[in-house]
């Protein structure tokens, strides 16, 4: 156990903690045979298994419905996992290991990075790629509050020690659960019976010695008063160090960019060594008689060189341009769950039970280095060496544009700390043949975002604003001589050089940026289910569900980005359009709104025991929901099952889903700023004000989904299943954000009529189009206008045997289990607004591979077990902008290896101690990068694949 106490303490350098894992692991080469062997014996005996909770699922109530109860007459295809399974191949935690699964493509982890408006940070599931706002999260059926300001949750935040499974609900089921099912439902299923005692201690670290993580977590659960009642707790930590530099991993370092401008003539092509030539790490003239003068020391100067022309302008490989090295490939993560439920038998007919969770997640993400470009300098500032100085002066230059990017001074930071309560009461039992269930829930979640060393543009200003004060003769800010009240202890700030800034200019120009957004729930809701009347085939099973929520959205800022710097005394660079952060920040806001739902769901068996139909059940459910601020919206569904016999079924659905406008939607609070804009209703390019805002007009998006499967047991073939499901998902008013600085967004071609005519406030009738109706203001706002469309097709298979090798205790009592789930995604795309082109999706780097697979091997026997996971998906192009052309070949289709070798050990085998490789070939994920002018600030690889290499983790897991 020495060496979980020195991963838990994390004790001594890098180096010393890779050193103690290299002792502790099998060689690379040895595990790289042992895989090897596994899947040359895995690929001989496939058709051979099927998990463990499989087996179990007659007796699973199932999610998707409240009246069915049998997981195998499911019309909605329903995947279960286990945890066991999920920690068997990522130790980490449970929605880890969901994200390895190709229904989750697109699912935001801890390498997408947030920012100061947003902490994009943390487990955020996005079933097909199709958005994760359209994702419904369930804790043991109940809605999860929100713990984003976008409507999302973080799963990170959910207890694991006590979780027996998770259930992927890959179809629509709003009828059902409501809002936000578009895709689909994934519930997280408790135990609720646990007895006993366990534990789970576990460290991890890199082949490189980074990325040092460390989990603990206890659980404990027993019965009560003669059975009547029972109790659990657990309490679970994880934290992760982030990996805080791209310049760790070769694909940083090679400082990779996508330019060009996606012509024939100059087609987007990749470049290595890319530099924005707009700026250098000591400062560089931009403009007039000194224009590329570069500050390779404090105060020494020469002429700045530039680098090889890449094909798009400000944009050189080599020279003395600059590029981001300092960010984050993946932020610190860190999480503690606290979780309790005690529950009770009133009588034989009546249960009680409360349940609640505490939980908090922190993170912490490198940004990148402050860029401070094009602000104008006095050619008089008394930092400017004489020299030059007299340059100007000869050339009646009174300024210059000077920009720099520092390296030397703090690294721009986005730290995220999030907690989140969820309580539950409720009563549940037998009214004669009537099963009934009542509950309320109180969830809130609260969220500190604070941006460290955000830059003060005020401050800034005013500190390069220097001149010499005429009474002391001491350089100093302009501003304290011409508004002394304005910019109290402003300190004069020295740009010119890598190093030249002073400690008391950095105090002045930095602050902290804090946004504290609290989304809150109150939720009362209720069952009735049974079997009121029988048909000839069976009982028909109806249940009637009624719920109220009331939705609460709470923002508060230290830094209202509606606020501008004061430019009075300043002489240079400051404007009434100046923003006073350059990092983002979030404004002030408070919002309410009620949701009132009824539903009803209705399970009607048709045949029973005849030719060709060993069962024939249809399901259907419709629910109205009133949402106080955006109206009404009814969903339905209709569904059946059809068991020809024990080895073929059916199934189908057709629904009617809709995903309700967030709260933060509707009541974004405004934001102002100034940008040029070319008008094409008066043909003018001017300035105007543009404003970033809610839209209270938002209506519910409205999905079609429809699905259809078939699943094969043939009777060949023992212990064996194939399920393949296609389903189809429209929107056509789909919610997005739409600005009317886009061309195609100017409503023109409309004559006036379209939507997006509102973004525009004009003094004059459409009709005028005279220079006197140029626009007062142009908005950025949500409308629903987009059109958004996926389909594809799921495969599950599934095969389990017994397999032992000999006489030996180690080899006796083996069973292989074989899982294999592939995705087959060809169509994902969206029409932004009428008119826009139609953006590809599907087989994009940017959006999801086409083919997406998992193959799950496991073989155990009572005293061991040896788990392999293979991860594949298909080759990506580049972009799905029609038009676009691209000289670089598509991203490579790629496959990720993680392997755990678990043997059971101490009295009675209570023991679990366990080794696990995460990409055990150690494979470097394909680059891929967006077209930019601002070269590597994210990680160039492809969202899901692997970005931290080969990962060692060991522990032990105990029960008693």
């Amino acid at each position: 156990m020495d060496f979980i106490q020195k991963g838990l303490s994390a004790a001594g350098p890098r180096q010393d903690r890779l050193a103690m894992f290299r002792t502790l692991v099998p060689s690379p080469r040895n595990l790289l045979l042992a895989g090897v062997g596994t899947l040359v014996m895995a690929t001989g005996a496939f058709a051979q298994s099927a998990p463990a909770e499989n087996a179990k699922s007659d007796e699973i109530v199932i999610t998707g419905s409240r009246v069915i109860t049998n997981g195998n007459n499911s019309p909605t295809p329903v995947t279960v996992i286990s945890t066991e399974t999920l920690n068997l191949t990522t130790p980490t935690n449970v929605p880890d290991g969901l994200r390895k699964l190709p229904s989750f493509a697109g699912s935001r982890n801890a390498s997408t990075l947030g920012n100061s408006s947003s902490n994009s940070v943390g487990n955020f599931l996005n079933l097909r790629s199709f958005g994760v706002i359209r994702t419904l999260i369930l804790l043991d059926g109940r809605r999860v509050p929100s713990t984003n300001a976008d409507g999302t949750v973080d799963t990170n935040t959910l207890p694991q020690m006590l979780l027996q499974r998770v259930d992927v609900v890959t179809g629509g089921a709003s009828a059902v659960y409501g809002s936000d099912a578009v895709t689909g439902v994934v519930n997280f299923v408790l135990d609720k019976k646990f007895d006993g005692v366990k534990a789970n201690v576990q460290s991890g670290i890199s082949q490189r010695g980074d990325a040092f993580s460390y989990r603990a977590g206890l659980a404990a659960g027993t019965d009560l008063f003669g059975g009547r009642g029972h109790i659990e707790a657990s309490y679970e930590r994880f934290r992760q160090n982030g990996i805080g530099n791209k310049f760790e991993r070769q694909n940083g370092r090679d400082l990779y960019a996508v330019e060009g401008s996606g012509t024939q003539a100059n087609p987007f092509h990749l470049v290595s060594n890319a530099h924005v030539a707009s700026s250098s790490f000591g400062g560089a003239i931009m403009s007039g008689t000194l224009k590329d003068t570069n500050f390779y020391a404090d105060g020494l100067y020469r002429p700045y060189n530039h680098g090889l022309p890449s094909g798009s302008a400000g944009i050189e490989i080599g020279g003395d341009g600059t590029y981001v090295y300092n960010s984050s490939i993946m932020a610190t993560l860190q999480t503690d769950q606290v979780f309790g439920r005690f529950d009770y038998d009133l009588t034989d007919d009546v249960h009680f039970y409360a349940q609640g969770s505490w939980a908090r997640t922190y993170n912490l993400t490198n940004s990148g280095a402050l860029n401070m470009l094009n602000y104008t300098i006095s050619a008089n500032n008394p930092y400017l060496p004489q020299e030059l100085a007299a340059r100007l002066a000869a050339a009646n230059e009174p300024t210059f544009l000077f920009s720099h990017t520092y390296n030397q001074v703090p690294v721009y930071q986005t730290e995220a700390d999030a907690k989140v309560l969820n309580v539950t009461a409720g009563l549940n039992g037998k009214l004669g043949d009537l099963d009934w269930d009542i509950f309320y829930t109180h969830g809130e979640s609260s969220q500190h975002v604070r941006a460290l060393h955000n830059l003060n543009n005020g401050r800034a200003m005013a500190a390069l604003d220097s001149v010499r004060d005429p009474a002391s003769g001491n350089i100093v800010c302009r501003v304290t001589l011409t508004n002394p009240g304005g910019y109290p202890g402003c300190a004069p700030l020295n740009p010119f050089g890598p190093t030249a800034m002073s400690q008391a200019a950095q105090d002045y120009i930095f602050g902290t940026t804090v946004g504290h957004l609290t989304n809150k729930v109150e939720d009362v809701g209720g069952t009735v289910s049974g079997s009121p009347f029988s048909t000839w085939a069976g009982p028909v099973r109806v249940a009637v569900t009624g719920e109220w929520r009331h939705l609460t959205l709470t923002n508060t800022s230290n830094a209202d980005p509606r606020i501008h710097p004061d430019c009075t005394g300043i002489a240079y660079s400051c404007s009434a359009s100046s923003l006073m952060w350059l990092a983002a920040t979030t404004a002030p806001v408070r919002a309410s709104q009620n949701v009132g739902e009824g539903a009803i769901e209705v399970n009607v068996p048709i045949l029973r025991d005849v030719p060709f139909a060993r069962s024939l059940d249809l399901n259907g459910a419709f629910r109205y929901t009133d949402y106080s601020v955006s109206g009404g919206a009814k969903t339905w569904k209709i569904g059946g099952d059809w068991y020809i016999n024990d080895a073929i079924s059916f199934r189908a659905t057709r629904s009617r889903d809709i995903r309700a406008p967030t709260l933060f939607e509707l009541f974004a609070p405004q934001s102002l700023s100034i940008t040029g804009f070319t008008d094409l209703h008066t043909n003018i390019s001017r300035q105007v004000a543009t404003s970033s805002q809610g839209n209270s007009d938002l209506k519910p998006e409205v999905a079609d989904t429809f699905t259809a499967g078939v699943v094969l047991k043939p009777s060949f073939l023992p212990r064996f299943s194939l399920s393949v499901d296609y389903y189809q998902i429209k929107i056509g008013n789909a919610i997005t954000s739409v600005g009317g600085t886009n061309a195609l967004a100017q409503c023109e071609q409309s004559n006036g009529a379209s939507p997006l005519c509102a973004l525009f406030e004009r003094p004059l009738p459409f009709s005028d189009h005279s220079e006197a109706n140029f626009p007062t203001l142009i908005r950025t706002q949500s409308l629903n206008v987009a059109n958004t469309r996926t389909k594809g097709v799921d495969f599950e298979a599934n095969y389990t045997t017994p397999l032992s090798f000999g006489d030996s205790p180690l080899l006796t009592g083996g069973r292989l289990n074989i899982r294999g789930l592939v995705t087959y995604q060809p169509v994902l795309e969206t029409v932004q607004f009428e008119g826009a082109p139609t953006i590809t999706s599907a087989g994009v780097a940017s959006g999801a591979a086409k083919i997406r697979a998992t193959l799950l091997v496991d073989y155990s026997t009572d005293k061991w077990s040896l788990s392999v996971q293979e991860r594949w998906r298909s080759h990506l192009a580049w972009n799905g902008t029609p038009g676009l052309v691209y000289t670089i070949p598509d991203v490579p289709s790629v496959a990720f290896t993680d392997l755990t070798l678990t043997a059971k050990v101490g009295p009675q085998d209570r023991f679990d101690i366990f080794l696990s490789v995460q990409n055990l070939f150690d494979k470097t994920a394909p680059v891929w990068t967006s077209q930019t002018s601002s070269p590597n600030y994210s990680y160039p690889v492809v969202n899901g694949d692997d970005y931290i290499g080969r990962y060692f983790t060991a522990g032990v897991r105990v029960r008693f």
